[in-house]
């Protein structure tokens, strides 16, 4: 995941783009639980469809 695309997304400054990335990966990628992470992967995901929906449908 490259911070960049993120922080074009959410129109914010990233500073740990691992963070997003460990929020946005479903646990069944890997050995690691990232549940401790599910609030800010729903929070981050809610942030972008209501921006999309906001600039979509003003």
């Amino acid at each position: 995941m490259q911070s960049n695309n993120i922080e074009e997304l959410i129109s914010q400054k990233v500073k740990d783009s691992d963070l997003y990335k460990d929020a946005l990966t479903h646990r069944s990628a890997g050995n690691s639980n990232n549940e401790r992470l599910e609030f800010l992967g729903d929070a981050v995901l809610g942030l972008i469809v209501g921006e999309y929906l906001y600039k979509k449908f003003p």
